[in-house]
């Protein structure tokens, strides 16, 4: 494929974006900070260009083509690619060499996170640590897309199958998911809940989108168990003072829920093993197997374990 015979350019792709999120093509012109008709000719010129219509005008409303849906996909992926590209390039003038992304899940623990960057910062002064959100429900999908260099993932398995051709992974340590409850709760005093002891709760959550080797595939999948209501909540500091109220239940990993421990030495809130054994989680960090990522990649496992055994 010659890539020198494209026939869109940039402003194209910020316009078929833009329209998305638009449900006229006002709106969309006056978040481009373009005239109405410039935007109209816009689009009739990438039509032009394509040879095939992108948007259906129903009224004052604009629909997309299957061939604008196309063409969007790979608009988001060489925008989000150049803002990147510039990002790091403007690092690259105040002396920095390579930006590394770490993907963490919204559900890990980040006590370790400063005293981590802080090392990884003496020992490679011009490579800088990058902690991004794009990988906050999916992180090793992240990595496999190429969003991110490192991520921090959990399975329930000491060990993790992957490309070893393309990819490297390192076991961090073992942890455990718990239910966290009121103390109020009628089942905080229990040694450990079945599935079926959350039928009736209100479950907080930070996503609903079931995760792999997740509280939901691992414990409510096998039992075919769903609670009464899920509740998503954005914040694991809301999600905390909604079971303190006793307004919710939810699921931490243990090493996730100590980070707020501390905060309720009055026993505000019980942690309840999940099953009669227990359920099992281990963490992990994957890195991409290229030769400039291997090298600062291990440094960062390597302070990242450290913290974490001192701990």
């Amino acid at each position: 494929m010659d890539i020198t015979k494209s026939q869109l350019s940039i402003s194209h792709l910020k316009m078929i974006c833009q329209l998305e999120r638009c449900e006229t093509v006002k709106e969309a012109a006056q978040a481009l900070f373009i005239t109405q008709p410039a935007l109209t000719n816009r689009i009739r010129e990438a039509e032009r260009r394509l040879n095939t219509p992108l948007f259906y005008r129903r009224g004052r409303k604009i629909t997309m083509s299957k061939a604008g849906k196309r063409l969007l996909e790979s608009a988001k992926k060489i925008l989000e690619e150049l803002a990147r590209a510039e990002h790091d390039i403007s690092r690259l003038t105040d002396g920095i060499e390579q930006v590394l992304r770490i993907g963490l899940p919204h559900y890990a623990s980040f006590q370790w996170l400063p005293a981590v960057m802080q090392g990884f910062h003496l020992q490679h002064p011009n490579i800088e640590l990058e902690i991004t959100a794009e990988a906050a429900t999916q992180p090793l999908q992240a990595l496999l897309n190429h969003d991110v260099d490192i991520a921090m993932v959990s399975s329930a398995s000491a060990t993790l199958e992957l490309d070893d051709k393309n990819y490297c992974s390192v076991c961090l340590t073992e942890d455990e998911l718990v239910a966290c409850l009121s103390t109020k709760h009628k089942n905080s005093e229990k040694k450990y809940l079945e599935a079926q002891d959350f039928i009736d709760e209100i479950y907080v959550t930070n996503s609903t989108v079931a995760e792999k080797d997740r509280e939901y595939d691992l414990f409510f999948k096998p039992e075919g168990v769903i609670p009464k209501k899920v509740l998503q909540v954005g914040f694991n500091d809301a999600i905390i003072e909604l079971v303190k109220a006793n307004l919710g239940v939810s699921i931490f990993s243990k090493g996730q829920f100590n980070q707020y421990a501390s905060q309720y030495i009055n026993k505000e809130i019980s942690t309840v093993s999940l099953g009669k054994s227990g359920l099992k989680l281990y963490w992990h960090i994957v890195y991409l197997n290229l030769p400039s990522i291997v090298e600062p990649a291990a440094s960062f496992v390597e302070l990242l374990k450290l913290k974490l055994d001192h701990n």
